[in-house]
């Protein structure tokens, strides 16, 4: 009577995120602006549908209460998070309808308008809701926890206790990309977390008939897929290379059975992202513009040293980036790095959203060798497979293809999907007919790796959403018309705005004193002699122990 049901609370929570994507989208068909009730109308239907029992909605509940209050404390402090993703926002919140009409985006139009928006019309209903944009991002902890959980349910298939299924679930979820973003409007480790529920809900439909995975896979490839350009390749690809597989298994009942819910997908897909798809080619662009077609812009040589881009091919690009050091591209030395080792520099890019090379981490290179030794030292014990372990191996496959077809998979946000495939080999290794030893070695080294992500991303979010907060506060209690010079992030206008404190928008020189600089670096502000104030307990502990500079 009491039991936990893991399917039906991740059901929940994306049905009810598909629901107000759909609501919001056939509002948007009709010409009706977007409006604070499509997201409680989303989270009503989806209780109403999907009846549990009194504890599994207690639990639902509390993930949906405590995704708002997390995002809502936090401020994004990623510059495309405050910029063209919080802009789109800001503008379908405001009445922009993208299929009809030019935005009014004060930054990063050509972003704003091209870029598919899947996240961000859910992300204005919340925050036509609540008033506030922040718990926006609430989607990302959603996901998190649905991926966390719906990965649970797949290891009880595997004959592991549930101890270490509850160790693989975490290790799976809590994805390098997915930390450094999910306090952030980024959606590639969004992206991740519903791709790794989509290949779950398709794993378990297979493994039990149950026809609730196939809805589950049809909602996740929907949403998962209106994310960003990539979404739809990557997911197509996942989705075509795992019917090619249970073709080649003989499998046909299960295809049969999931024809039909693909074919509704694709159109749910082509609903949801008319803007930008089929927007782009009313207006004689490439599908894909702006990163395709006449007028393209390259974003990619922009931040790799000169040739490596066209020089380089996909195996190799991926192999610099998964054994060099964690942060951006030193065009000075480009090495791999030594193994074990750790610099100042690599912990200082931990917690950015939009890490450039070794973007799993500064360990990750040590766990892929020292998984490839346990895979020679224990060769004997794996001659011959099991079930379990066979089913592993050709789950690697759709993966693997995702991976490859992206150009440029040095850039770690856009193949976060790469990261299951080791994870994939351990099980592997854990569910081995022969007790393998030590494996515990492997565990302990992601962990860890996991573990400086953690601290990092908490640290300075804490750290800069108290000090925003500290600014906010300094303006607003002087009571007087603020100075600002909102650049590339016009989201921080919002901010003094959902704050009710006064501005004017000037043109600040960097080099003007004194200033005052909202995060990360972009919005500035003249110091007009604002009312001063004590630092809190925690930003001023956090000042004096862990950011000497401001």
């Amino acid at each position: 009577m009491n039991k936990i049901y893991l399917e039906k609370i991740v059901f929940i929570v994306i049905f009810h995120l598909f629901i107000c994507l759909l609501l919001s989208q056939l509002g948007l068909f009709l010409n009706f602006p977007i409006t604070r009730f499509y997201y409680p109308l989303s989270v009503i239907i989806s209780f109403l549908i999907c009846r549990v029992n009194f504890i599994s909605g207690v639990i639902t509940t509390l993930i949906l209460l405590f995704g708002f209050l997390i995002s809502g404390y936090f401020f994004d402090l990623s510059a495309d998070g405050q910029s063209y993703h919080q802009e789109s926002i800001i503008q379908l919140k405001n009445g922009w309808n993208p299929i009809y009409f030019e935005s009014h985006s004060r930054t990063m139009k050509v972003w704003t308008e091209h870029y598919p928006k899947g996240a961000e019309v859910i992300q204005s209903c919340i925050y036509s809701f609540f008033g506030k944009i922040e718990t926006g991002k609430a989607i990302n902890i959603f996901l998190l926890i649905s991926s966390l959980l719906l990965s649970k349910k797949v290891l009880e298939c595997f004959n592991i206790n549930s101890t270490q299924q509850w160790v693989f679930a975490f290790l799976i979820a809590a994805n390098p990309v997915v930390i450094s973003q999910v306090l952030t409007f980024y959606v590639d480790g969004l992206s991740y977390s519903f791709f790794v529920c989509v290949l779950g809900s398709i794993f378990l439909f297979i493994k039990t008939k149950e026809k609730v995975y196939i809805t589950l896979t049809a909602m996740a490839l929907t949403i998962g897929g209106s994310l960003k350009f990539t979404s739809i390749p990557i997911l197509v690809v996942l989705v075509l290379s795992t019917l090619i597989i249970l073709l080649f298994l003989k499998k046909i009942s299960s295809i049969k059975t999931l024809v039909l819910p693909l074919l509704c997908t694709s159109f749910l897909l082509l609903f949801c992202n008319y803007n930008p798809y089929i927007t782009n080619l009313k207006e004689g662009k490439h599908v894909f513009y702006p990163l395709k077609g006449e007028g393209s812009i390259d974003i990619l040589e922009r931040f790799a040293p000169e040739g490596f881009v066209r020089n380089n091919n996909r195996i190799e690009k991926l192999a610099f980036t998964l054994f060099t050091q964690t942060g951006s591209f030193d065009k000075d030395n480009m090495t791999y790095k030594i193994p074990f080792s750790v610099s100042q520099k690599e912990l200082n890019r931990l917690a950015d959203a939009d890490i450039g090379v070794g973007g799993f981490g500064i360990f990750y290179s040590v766990f892929l060798i020292v998984l490839l030794l346990f895979f020679i030292v224990n060769y004997k014990r794996l001659k011959h497979l099991n079930n379990q372990q066979k089913i592993l191996f050709i789950s690697i496959l759709p993966i693997l293809a995702s991976v490859l077809i992206i150009s440029d998979p040095w850039w770690i946000r856009y193949i976060p999907q790469f990261y299951l495939i080791p994870l994939i080999l351990l099980l592997i290794l854990e569910v081995n007919n022969m007790k393998i030893k030590y494996l515990f070695i492997l565990k302990g080294i992601l962990f860890v790796n996991i573990l400086f992500f953690f601290s990092s991303v908490a640290v300075l979010n804490i750290y800069g959403t108290e000090k925003t907060y500290y600014i906010l506060d300094i303006l607003k209690n002087s009571e007087k018309t603020v100075k600002i010079d909102a650049r590339y992030f016009p989201s921080n206008l919002d901010r003094l705005e959902e704050y009710e404190i006064p501005y004017k928008q000037i043109k600040i020189d960097d080099d003007h004193q004194p200033i005052i600089r909202f995060q990360p670096k972009g919005s500035i502000i003249i110091d007009d002699n604002f009312k001063k104030q004590d630092k809190n307990l925690v930003y001023g502990f956090l000042n004096r122990f862990f950011y000497k500079i401001d």
